[in-house]
């Protein structure tokens, strides 16, 4: 069992690893050297990275607190489904009422890589490759769409 110290310590190691081993790849590959996250410009979406004790996952979150907004938001992406799904290339959840440990529901489309812990240093080269191709080709696709998701003004 690992302390709270331990396991902030794991995990700042983690994301210090995962940083190491994606910034150069991305400066060869001609991208930014940071992922875009809640840059996406779309106040309302954020790219997200997670991985906890048995999972790890790419995300795109629409985190609008207003429903008419998330609804708006939702109807855009279903029209491009078919596209994201074959971009990702592996099984895609879709997930309209997805709701935060905050208790905030949002959308969450996302690919997900079961039985990683972040705990576990041997898993981490996994959880690696597996963040960086699929976060690269969620951005690369949302940069392709993202004036086709971008909502009315008049949402948010």
């Amino acid at each position: 069992m690992y302390t709270k110290e331990e396991k902030k310590n794991i995990k700042i190691a983690f994301w210090e690893g995962f940083k190491k081993y994606s910034s150069p790849k991305r400066r060869k590959s001609g991208k930014n050297k940071n992922w875009m996250m809640q840059n996406t410009g779309i106040k309302a979406i954020d790219l997200k990275f997670h991985i906890d004790n048995s999972l790890a996952s790419v995300s795109m979150d629409v985190v609008s607190k207003s429903l008419e907004s998330r609804v708006g938001y939702w109807n855009k992406l279903l029209g491009l489904k078919t596209l994201l799904n074959e971009a990702w290339d592996q099984e895609v959840v879709w997930d309209d009422m997805y709701t935060l440990d905050s208790g905030k529901d949002i959308i969450r489309i996302g690919v997900y890589l079961q039985d990683v812990n972040i705990l576990d240093k041997n898993c981490w080269p996994q959880v690696y490759e597996f963040f960086f191709k699929n976060m690269t080709t969620l951005e690369d696709w949302f940069e392709e769409y993202k004036d086709i998701i971008r909502v009315q003004n008049t949402l948010g």
